[in-house]
């Protein structure tokens, strides 16, 4: 039997499929990954959560960040990848986790309940005291106009991205449930993942041992022997090869 072949008996014939995306399924919208060639960290130095904290330059340093990825992320739209998320979770119980912080399953219409971001939003913003929800266009306005950037409404704190950087804690909540929900699946997808960024990449020792795990990535991934089916191929030509009923 082809890996497809297999790939589409597991779809078929399983009703519990949880999804686990990274970089490689938003590349063919046109976001390059973090660790590619031309990705992020190439060409920007990490923000760490405690420079944010306490460092007024950093601060601005970050928002004029998502101002500029804010702008690439209101021209790009989901692509095949997201596209074959979204209709298996219309037709099967499940989630999907992801990695990503560029809200695309969300745009892709997925229900908000179905995604687990476990890295955040990048379109969003909250305050890193409270976690009250602010409105990230009047930051986005402050790099804009050089202006001070306000603090939280509710309780005056330091509001930031809503997205996890580096030396801040994830969600536990969040994380939690990811967990859980990889536990009780009969099917984990993982699309465009290198499986290699800790703590999600613990979450494939979650799976229970008579689920299958199937592996779509450009690269090998430390979880590749693990799987009932590893394709290193583009994503998009891989789902659409496969019929969703």
């Amino acid at each position: 039997m082809s890996l497809i072949r297999e790939f589409q008996y597991l779809l078929n014939s399983l009703s519990n499929i949880v999804f686990l995306t990274g970089a490689g399924i938003s590349t063919n919208s046109g976001l390059p990954d973090f660790r590619g060639d031309d990705g992020f960290w190439k060409t920007n130095k990490p923000i760490f959560f405690k420079d944010f904290v306490t460092s007024s330059s950093k601060r601005r340093d970050s928002w004029k960040r998502n101002l500029a990825l804010h702008h690439k992320l209101s021209e790009i739209k989901p692509n095949d990848g997201h596209h074959f998320v979204k209709r298996v979770l219309d037709q099967k119980e499940g989630s999907v986790i992801t990695q990503n912080i560029d809200a695309l399953h969300e745009k892709s219409g997925i229900l908000k309940e179905k995604i687990i971001e476990i890295h955040g939003n990048a379109t969003k913003a909250n305050c890193i005291e409270c976690g009250e929800i602010a409105n990230i266009k009047l930051f986005h306005a402050a790099v804009e106009n050089n202006e001070e950037f306000p603090n939280c409404l509710k309780c005056g704190g330091l509001v930031k991205v809503a997205t996890i950087s580096f030396g801040q804690s994830l969600n536990m909540k969040d994380f939690d449930k990811a967990k859980e929900l990889v536990q009780n699946t009969e099917l984990l997808i993982v699309l465009g993942s290198s499986l290699q960024v800790q703590p999600v990449a613990s979450l494939i020792n979650f799976l229970g041992a008579s689920s299958d795990l199937v592996i779509v990535n450009k690269d090998p991934t430390p979880f590749d022997t693990l799987a009932s089916v590893v394709l290193h191929e583009d994503i998009c030509n891989v789902v659409n090869q496969l019929q969703v009923s």
